[in-house]
C-alpha cells in the first residue's frame, strides 16, 4: 500500500484557496439594498455562477483525482472539504442575497394579487346592492373604465326601477283606499241585509216553535193512548200466555207423574229381586272355626256382606 501511494499523483486543483479567497474579497461585501435595482441583482446573480463553476470544477476535479485510489480519494475529499469551507460561504451569501430579492417580488405579487381580488369582490359587492349578480371571473376582466360604465348603467336601471316600485305601490295603496272604502259600504248594506234576515228568522222561530209546541202535543196525546192500548193488548196476551203456560205445565207433570208410575211398575220386579238378593246375602253363615283370626275373617266378611246387601237395598229404591 505504501509503494501504490507513493505512486500516485499530488493532489492538484486548477482552483486554490489564493484564488477563491479573491473571489471572496470580490463578491462577500455584494449585497442587495434596493429589490428594483436591477445592477446589484445582476452584480450578485453574476457572481454566484462564478462561485457555481467554481463549485463544479472542484467537485469534477475531485471525482477524476479520487478515481485512482480510494486512499487517495479520502486526501482528494479531504482537500476538496477545505475548499468548500472556503467557497460555499461565498455561494451561500450570495444565493441568500438572490432568494431575497426573490422572496421580496413574490411577497410583492401576492399582496398585489390579493389587492385585485379585494377590489374585484368589492366591485361584485356593490353590484349585488343594485340587484346584479355576475361572476367573479367576468368582472376581473373589466377595466377600471369599463366597470365604471356599466356601474353607471346598472345603477340608472336600478334607479329606475325603483321609481316603478315607488309608483306601483302608491297606485296599490290608493286603489286599497277606494276598496276599502267600498268595502265599508258593502258591509253597512249587509249588516241591514243581516238584521232584517234576522228579524224574519227571529219570526220564523217563533211560529216554528208554535207549531212544534202544537204537534209535539198532538203526538204526545196519541203516543199515550196508543201506549194505554198496547199495555191492555200486551196484558191480554200475558194473561193468555200464563193461562196456557199453567195448563201445559199441569199436563206435563201428570204425563211425568204417569210415566214415573209406569217405569215403578215395570222395574218393580227388577227391585224386588235386587232386594232378595241383598237379603239372600245377609243370610249366609259362615263355617264354624276354632282359630282366632280364622273367626276375625268370617266376621269381617259377614260385615262387609251385610254393608253390600244395604248398598243394594238403597240404590234398587231409588231407581
Amino acid at each position: 500500500m505504501e509503494e501504490i501511494y507513493d505512486t500516485l499523483a499530488p493532489v492538484f486543483y486548477n482552483v486554490n484557496i489564493a484564488a477563491i479567497a479573491k473571489l471572496k474579497k470580490e463578491f462577500m461585501p455584494l449585497t442587495i439594498y434596493d429589490i428594483a435595482n436591477k445592477d446589484q441583482f445582476d452584480a450578485v446573480h453574476a457572481g454566484r455562477m462564478v462561485m457555481v463553476k467554481v463549485r463544479t470544477s472542484i467537485e469534477k476535479e475531485r471525482k477524476a483525482q479520487k478515481a485512482a485510489a480510494l486512499a487517495y480519494g479520502k486526501e482528494v475529499d479531504a482537500a476538496a472539504k477545505v475548499l468548500f469551507d472556503e467557497s460555499n460561504p461565498v455561494e451561500e451569501h450570495l444565493q441568500e442575497q438572490e432568494d431575497k430579492v426573490i422572496k421580496e417580488k413574490e411577497r410583492i405579487e401576492a399582496e398585489a394579487r390579493q389587492a385585485e381580488q379585494i377590489k374585484i369582490q368589492a366591485r361584485i359587492d356593490t353590484l349585488m346592492e343594485y340587484s346584479v349578480v355576475l361572476p367573479f371571473m367576468e368582472v376581473a376582466t373589466w377595466t377600471d373604465e369599463e366597470y365604471d360604465t356599466k356601474l353607471a348603467v346598472f345603477v340608472t336601471a336600478w334607479e329606475e326601477e325603483q321609481e316603478r316600485l315607488v309608483s306601483e305601490a302608491a297606485a296599490r295603496i290608493e286603489d286599497e283606499r277606494v276598496m276599502a272604502e267600498k268595502q265599508v259600504e258593502l258591509d253597512r248594506i249587509a249588516k241591514e241585509q243581516a238584521d232584517k234576515e234576522e228579524a224574519l228568522r227571529v219570526e220564523r222561530d217563533a211560529f216554528e216553535k208554535e207549531k212544534r209546541a202544537a204537534q209535539e202535543a198532538k203526538d204526545r196525546e196519541a203516543f199515550q193512548k196508543q201506549a194505554t192500548e198496547n199495555a191492555k193488548i200486551q196484558a191480554e196476551k200475558d194473561a193468555k200466555e200464563k193461562t196456557d203456560r199453567e195448563a201445559r205445565q199441569a199436563k206435563e207433570k201428570e204425563e211425568a207423574e204417569k210415566a214415573e208410575v209406569a217405569r215403578q211398575e215395570t222395574l218393580k220386579p227388577d227391585k224386588e229381586k235386587l232386594i232378595n238378593y241383598a237379603i239372600g246375602l245377609t243370610a249366609i253363615i259362615g263355617p264354624d272355626v276354632i282359630d282366632a283370626k280364622a273367626h276375625k275373617i268370617i266376621v269381617d266378611a259377614e260385615a262387609v256382606l251385610a254393608e253390600l246387601a244395604e248398598t243394594i237395598i238403597n240404590q234398587a229404591e231409588v231407581m
